[in-house]
């Protein structure tokens, strides 16, 4: 007879493995699972002892030949003579040791909500126990339930152990913990002068609420959000923005600041800067007393006001003037440190328009028609050089250089204008001067030419002038004759007579032509010579009084 090989290796294991073949009654052991049948499954529990396990208790993960076990030796099958042994025993004693060590240390038990039923969440423990003993379902009612969702991985504290042996859990307890916990943090933390991070959570004009965890809140006030001008909180802040804030006050209430961790600028504004100083800055605000102008200082920005008497010369609707994130230099006029005020002025580096104008009367510049007054326009002169507008007089004898032009104007049109005269602020303009062109063309034709015109008016005694309309290539056009260039007496002319005349020259004071009849009869009688003259040479002839 061939004796027996023994596998020495395996025997071993098996000594290693199940060093105790007479395990006491309610003991857990150690088997291998070495058979499985409809409704048991054999192991092996060392030196060739072997038990039985109903097969409904094992996790389906565990159920394979090979796989090691632990089970509650319960003692001799009198059916079979085989050893009987429950895992669902060994596992529900294990699981209970372990969620009773979790509670006696006050610490949280990690699991998966698998499933919901009956007011309850279903909370698999057992495959983050530790323990190898595989699923295993606690339960956590909707009441302690708190941002939980079906297959999201949560920690729980065990509230309580039923007398049939469920497990309760909360997620409640488990935040609240959390809470105490990061709530001691904070409070170590929140001190005046401490840094600190949070979440904006409520924003009102007036102020905004800042949590910083633990249920420990405090407030940014308006006046604590920048160190510029805030109108309201809300412009600055939203809800769920996470900030760095510093602590300024911890009683009655925590005041929390934005603007703190920056320099205060108006200790470098009030050193570095003076009354007179030329500054940039950006349209901020445009309100009806004033505009709002961003200006950098060091690591900040300081809000200074523009006032409207200060934004101009023309008075103009700032709405208008100025646009939001407008770039302007202005000089500051004003710094109070103590109530935190920049007052800005335009004026103070612009020139003053009225003597701009009254400086370059010749200068060819635009305007804009305001309104007919009947015999005068209203215009608004630009004066780039002051960059502002200037309310003037347009008569409409100044229209044109020909009389019969029937020039209307109208409103919001712009022209070209020249200056006639300028006192104080009252300004008067000319449109025709602004176009001599085709009038020095027609002049420099006629000159020394003999035209036929019509009185314009009966002459009063004492005139030192006859006016006289005439036409020339189909323009008409009006000019004087001097009383010492007339054939009569100027106080024998009518309205309406025709008179003929020579034309001798044009005044350039006056934007006058000046013509001659007693030029004109001799020209016609004899081939007279060609005289000059100007209604200036008559003016100093006339006797002073």
């Amino acid at each position: 007879m061939q004796s027996e090989k023994i596998d020495i290796a395996k025997e071993i294991e098996k000594y290693l493995l199940f060093q105790d073949i007479q395990p006491k009654k309610g003991e857990i052991v150690k088997c291998k699972i070495i058979d499985i049948l409809d409704n048991f499954v054999i192991v092996e529990l060392g030196l060739k002892t072997e038990g039985k396990i109903k097969k409904s208790e094992i996790d389906k993960e565990k159920l394979k030949k090979g796989e090691i076990i632990e089970a509650v030796f319960l003692g001799r099958s009198s059916e079979d003579g085989l050893y009987r042994l429950s895992y669902k025993e060994a596992k529900e004693r294990k699981i209970r040791e372990y969620v009773e060590r979790i509670i006696s240390e006050r610490r949280s038990i990690v699991g998966v909500v698998v499933g919901k039923n009956k007011g309850f969440y279903e909370v698999d423990i057992g495959d983050f126990s530790g323990l190898g003993i595989g699923s295993y379902i606690a339960y956590c009612p909707f009441s302690l339930a708190e941002d939980i969702k079906v297959n999201g991985f949560y920690e729980f504290m065990v509230k309580e152990i039923t007398q049939d042996g469920r497990f309760i859990l909360s997620r409640k307890d488990y935040l609240n913990i959390l809470k105490e916990e990061e709530r001691k943090r904070v409070l170590e933390k929140l001190k005046p002068g401490a840094v600190l991070e949070g979440k904006i959570v409520r924003v009102t004009a007036l102020y905004a609420e800042i949590d910083f965890g633990g249920g420990i809140r405090g407030r940014i006030l308006r006046d604590d959000v920048d160190w510029g001008r805030v109108e309201s909180c809300k412009d600055k802040l939203q809800k769920g923005q996470e900030v760095k804030v510093k602590i300024l006050e911890t009683e009655p209430y925590i005041r929390a600041s934005l603007k703190h961790l920056k320099a205060d600028p108006w200790e470098e504004m009030e050193k570095n800067y003076k009354v007179g100083d030329v500054v940039e800055g950006e349209v901020s605000d445009i309100k009806n007393f004033g505009v709002f102008v961003k200006i950098k200082v060091g690591e900040s920005e300081i809000e200074a006001l523009l006032p409207r008497s200060e934004a101009g010369w023309d008075g103009a609707d700032l709405k208008e003037k100025f646009k939001i994130g407008q770039k302007i230099s202005a000089s500051i006029i004003n710094i109070s440190r103590e109530e935190k005020r920049v007052t800005l002025s335009l004026r103070k580096i612009l020139p003053n328009p009225y003597e701009v104008l009254e400086k370059e009367p010749d200068k060819l510049r635009k305007a804009i028609v305001v309104e007919d007054k009947g015999k005068v326009y209203e215009v608004e002169v630009i004066v780039d050089e002051a960059e502002t507008k200037v309310s003037a007089i347009l008569p409409k004898g100044e229209l044109s250089w020909f009389v019969d032009d029937k020039i209307q104007l109208q409103k919001g049109q712009e022209i070209d204008v020249k200056v006639i005269s300028v006192k104080g602020r009252s300004v008067i303009v000319s449109k025709r001067k602004a176009e001599r062109e085709e009038f020095f063309k027609i002049l420099k034709d006629i000159n020394g030419k003999i035209v036929e015109g019509k009185v314009v008016s009966a002459p009063f005694k004492g005139d030192k002038f006859l006016w006289i309309e005439f036409d020339y290539n189909g323009k008409k056009l009006k000019g004087v004759i001097p009383s010492n260039e007339l054939s009569g007496k100027i106080s024998s002319y009518s309205k309406g007579e025709t008179v003929k005349a020579e034309v001798i020259g044009f005044d350039k004071n006056f934007d006058v032509i000046i013509l001659s009849e007693n030029k004109a009869v001799l020209k016609e009688t004899s081939s007279g010579g060609k005289v000059s003259f100007s209604l200036g040479n008559l003016l100093e002839s006339v006797p002073k009084k």
